[in-house]
């Protein structure tokens, strides 16, 4: 039935409750299809069913910490059901970890067992794992595995008897989502059940998801984005989860058209990316209506509305957070990352944690209006938890403001920030300047020593060209000179042919920032370039 929301859950805020729920009233739909497989609501809960018991067999207590560092696939989906089957804490690895970044997650969180795709034991062997007890492996073993660890089969987990759903509560923890680690150790971000839940609603409400629609997820399932805000999200509305592994730019809309997809996540090189292909008949040819993420070109924004017929929501989110602002709030606003989500409140403050007036950047401070709207506190870090909530508010690290009307504009990760002759210049507009420059396919902007002194700092811009259209060095740097700020024109540019990235495809800028000027770099300076004086 057209517009209705039916479906929308209205149990308890118990994910694994959710799941049962979906199982009972549409059991036999399809409730994930990845891209050679499908599996209903009513596998779901047999798959979990049989995961969570098989746990229970070697071991693992409700409570317990189980890792899973797996491909984005439907046993994904099953293992981390699973986990919450038996009421343990699932710990998500990022897939690309290895060595000391995966040795941190597995011990400092704890993990008895970890479940890991074949493809990545090799690295276990690498590292000091002396507190887990389990590998429970997807697919075919071809290597050792350390002598202290049983080895299990995800194949034997699947094949186990059905197993009861232990109680939960919705205080209980369901995973602990690891920080990337910019600044410091990684740490855990614990979420229960609730604070899960809440992280969805704003993408229910805000995207006014009804039982017609279907999500395209193309983020891995241990990013909040492709776990929480697509699959839990299509999960408490009843939506089919078009489930893919990774972005793939050639055929993106037939395949958007051959999934039923009505609404996405996007990152913000998706934009650009999609737009500078060749316009075909495709790019309309679907049912896609709308898509948020973070950082769209803005000059993009309305021209890729007009021609692929979606409509681009602009958001903030962290993985402690959740969802802060741009759903189910009020109307968006272009430009902005919209007004702060219903469940929380936001707070710009300076450096003393004194809000500052509109307009003004500052730290965003965020803190929940509901009980377990944001995360529960790092794990195994009272410490760093206290710090992080002084005065009474979460510290983001990120700076923006807030406009006369209250929507927020995030202008960078505070530790981004380049700071040259005494002004402060965000990373975020110096590529929107970039970015908008002919022939410039993706850019980043970033701070590199000077050589005038070790405190201070000059602009530095890594720049992708579009393919066949490398700019000219000396008509981008004028044209940059006459459109920015004098303070804020990069005196370096480097051209690159990707940027280096994680895997959820945010730009890892300290690699950057490590390599500095390298011997391919233009100097602007050198080149007799300087931004005129007002």
């Amino acid at each position: 039935m057209s517009g209705s929301t039916s479906r929308v859950y209205q149990g308890d805020w118990i994910v694994s409750s959710l799941l049962v729920d979906r199982a009972e009233r549409f059991g036999e739909e399809t409730a994930f299809a990845s891209e050679d497989a499908s599996a209903s609501y009513g596998d779901l809960v047999d798959r979990a069913a049989r995961v969570g018991a098989f746990l229970a067999e070697i071991g693992i207590a409700p409570g317990d910490r189980v890792a899973t560092m797996l491909p984005t696939t439907l046993d994904y989906v099953a293992a981390w059901h699973g986990i919450m089957w038996r009421n343990a804490i699932d710990v998500p690895i990022n897939n690309e970890f290895k060595g000391h970044f995966l040795e941190h997650i597995v011990r400092d969180s704890g993990a008895r067992a970890i479940v890991i795709d074949a493809a990545w034991v090799d690295r276990l062997q690498q590292i000091d794992l002396s507190d887990l007890e389990h590998v429970v492996v997807l697919g075919e073993l071809d290597t050792d595995v350390p002598a202290n660890l049983a080895v299990h089969s995800f194949d034997a987990a699947l094949a186990a008897d059905l197993g009861p759903l232990v109680p939960r509560d919705d205080t209980d923890p369901t995973y602990i989502m690891y920080t990337s680690g910019t600044t410091g150790p990684a740490k855990g971000a614990i979420h229960n059940n609730r604070s899960s839940i809440h992280y969805i609603m704003p993408f229910v409400e805000g995207l006014d998801l009804t039982d017609e629609d279907v999500c395209y997820s193309m983020f891995p399932l241990f990013h909040q984005m492709g776990r929480s805000a697509c699959s839990t999200a299509a999960l408490w509305v009843g939506n089919r989860v078009a489930l893919r592994s990774t972005f793939r730019v050639h055929g993106f809309w037939e395949d958007i058209k051959a999934s039923g997809a009505t609404w996405m996540g996007y990152f913000g090189a998706t934009v650009p990316f999609l737009y500078n292909q060749k316009p075909s008949p495709a790019d309309r040819d679907h049912k896609m209506s709308r898509a948020f993420g973070a950082s769209a070109p803005l000059e993009l924004m309305e021209p890729w509305r007009e021609r692929f017929g979606v409509t681009l929501y602009e958001v903030y989110g962290s993985t402690e957070v959740g969802l802060g602002s741009g759903l189910g709030s009020g109307p968006p606003k272009l430009g902005t990352m919209g007004l702060p989500c219903r469940q929380v409140e936001l707070l710009i403050a300076d450096e003393k944690d004194n809000p500052v007036s509109p307009g003004v950047v500052g730290e965003a401070l965020w803190r929940p209006r509901e009980p377990h709207a944001i995360f529960q506190g790092y794990w195994n870090r009272p410490q760093d938890t206290v710090d992080a909530f002084r005065n009474l508010w979460f510290h983001s690290g990120d700076a923006g403001f807030v406009d006369e009307d209250g929507y927020f504009t995030f202008t960078d990760r505070i530790k981004d920030s380049i700071r040259r002759r005494g002004e402060n210049i965000s990373s975020f507009e110096v590529e929107a300047s970039v970015r908008s420059e002919p022939g410039v396919m993706e850019c980043a902007a970033f701070a590199t020593i000077s050589e005038i002194a070790d405190t201070e700092e000059e602009v530095m811009i890594a720049v992708v060209p579009e393919t066949g259209e490398r700019p000219d060095v000396e008509t981008l740097f004028r044209s940059l000179c006459e459109q920015m700020p004098r303070h804020a024109v990069p005196r370096y540019l480097r051209f690159m042919d990707e940027l280096p990235k994680t895997p959820t495809l945010r730009v890892q800028k300290y690699l950057l920032r490590e390599a500095g000027v390298t011997d391919d770099t233009y100097d602007r300076e050198a080149m007799g370039i300087f931004p005129p004086r007002s």
